[in-house]
């Protein structure tokens, strides 16, 4: 009797009762990063000589194989292909392991599921029981012993059964990430089907402002380069995980664009799921005139960068930088309109308009400096389009959509604006004192002619002072 077959038959004669229950889990729900176990190094006495390593033993068929972040997994060459990174040196874990293993395949004999050779099983030992999934290298996909819910494995909703196999392949990349070093390589066409993929990508992101392709300009020419030397050597594990690391990436693009769908997504500002929810006009009238129209360039560009609630990490980068700049320069700014209000200490004005002029700019000095803090972290290089997503999602509203954050990004600067006109008012007071009521009203009149002519040239709307039943009447005059 073989050391595999004794062993099975001891496994056999062992109370499985308190083994747990067998669950269906995916390929994101395999706790790799979510480990908390703690090494135990210790000293040694280091015999004379030659130090060779002390061999493990495992059952026949059995492979250990090492990812290139440094994983131990193991792996069972068989009718049935099995990979577990359940640490099969030691005896107890093997024992559960191989329990499993027959348990399963005595579940796939009663179902008659056929098997091939391009279907693996992936185990992971738990507590409770044991979960698992399997996959095929034929049809880059997952599947399972019995039906399943979506949302019991956390499985987003889909459109069609084409765009559930996108969301199944993105979960295969995962597993041939995570396991990359057994079966012998990628096929070079899939290389080169990658590489087209991101050659077409690459000329989208320079030819396009709106691309949907995650990956930015220069990452896309760096991904390139990687994989013309993945191509050289696709059979290699590490250039396996790297290229379906790509593939995985490249398949949750798809899905989330609902590529080959009846409804796709063509370009990064077209919703396809969510409607935008129409602005308060009464809220955005009332912003508008508050922060000198300001908000609304804030709100356009926030509802672009949350189009069905997807985050461009490249487009929010340039957004939010362009945003600290300007509330770095309001700080500044206040400080020295704070300054400027030292010649209250030197001459007679209105108090009344002093304060309310420092009060604003104080505010506004303060505001900018919140926003500083709280969005620094979120432009650094260290951020991620998930903590945006994160941070939108929270901030995004059903009803109001983002006009009271758009509001919030441009007051530091409104607030300035308005504390400039308090304080130009209490100037022309000051003026009024020293030349006269007449010369300073001129004065005034000038410089509120001169602002209204250049706000009026520089503007992208036109400005209607007639009232829109003077226009009506004025039209049907012109109309007999």
């Amino acid at each position: 009797m073989s050391q595999l077959a004794l062993f099975e038959k001891v496994i056999s004669h062992r109370d499985d009762s308190s083994r747990g229950n067998l669950r269906p889990i995916t390929s994101l729900a395999n706790g790799r990063y979510d480990k908390c176990s703690f090494a135990t190094p210790h000293s040694v006495i280091l015999a004379p000589g030659f130090q060779s390593p002390i061999p493990h033993y495992l059952l026949p068929q059995w492979t250990a194989h090492i990812h290139p972040e440094g994983q131990l997994y193991f792996h069972r060459h068989s009718v049935l292909k099995v990979t577990t990174d359940a640490y099969l040196y030691n005896p107890e874990i093997l024992d559960t392991v191989v329990f499993w293993i027959k348990k399963i395949e005595a579940l796939i004999e009663e179902k008659n599921m056929p098997l091939s050779d391009s279907i693996e099983l992936y185990i992971l030992i738990e507590d409770a029981g044991c979960a698992y999934y399997f996959i095929d290298h034929a049809s880059r996909s997952l599947f399972w012993l019995e039906a399943i819910p979506s949302e019991q494995l956390n499985i987003p909703d889909v459109e069609s059964s084409s765009h559930l196999s996108l969301y199944l392949e993105y979960l295969y990349w995962t597993h041939v990430e995570h396991f990359p070093m057994h079966f012998g390589g990628i096929p070079v066409k899939l290389v080169e089907n990658l590489l087209s993929v991101f050659s077409h990508a690459l000329t989208d992101q320079m030819t396009s402002q709106t691309s949907t392709f995650f990956y930015t300009q220069k990452e896309c020419a760096q991904f390139i380069k990687i994989l013309k030397l993945a191509r050289e050597n696709s059979s290699d594990g590490h250039q396996v995980c790297v290229i379906a690391r790509l593939w995985r990436q490249v398949c949750d693009n798809r899905f989330v664009t609902h590529y080959g769908q009846e409804t796709s997504r063509l370009s990064r500002d077209q919703a396809i799921l969510y409607e935008t929810p129409k602005p308060s006009s009464r809220i955005s009238t009332l912003a508008r005139y508050i922060t000198f129209t300001a908000s609304d360039a804030y709100l356009t560009k926030l509802n672009d960068l949350f189009v069905d609630r997807l985050v461009y990490f490249s487009q929010w980068q340039p957004f939010i930088r362009r945003c600290l700049y300007g509330w770095r320069r309001s700080f500044w700014s206040a400080l020295a309109i704070i300054i400027l209000h030292g010649f209250v200490l030197f001459v007679e004005c209105e108090p009344l308009l002093a304060v309310v002029s420092a009060s604003l700019t104080f505010t506004s000095l303060f505001t900018s400096l919140i926003l500083v803090h709280r969005y620094d972290r979120l432009e650094s290089d260290d951020a991620c389009a998930h903590d945006v997503h994160e941070h939108l999602t929270a901030l995004h509203s059903s009803k109001y959509n983002f006009q009271f954050i758009a509001l919030s990004y441009a007051l530091p600067n409104a607030l300035q604006l308005w504390a400039l006109v308090f304080l130009a008012l209490n100037a022309l007071v000051v003026l009024r004192d020293v030349v006269g009521t007449c010369c300073a009203f001129g004065c005034g009149l000038f410089v509120a002619v001169v602002l209204f002519w250049f706000l009026r040239i520089t503007s992208e709307r036109s400005w209607n002072l007639i009232p829109q039943a003077l226009r009506r009447d004025k039209s049907e005059h012109d109309m007999v």
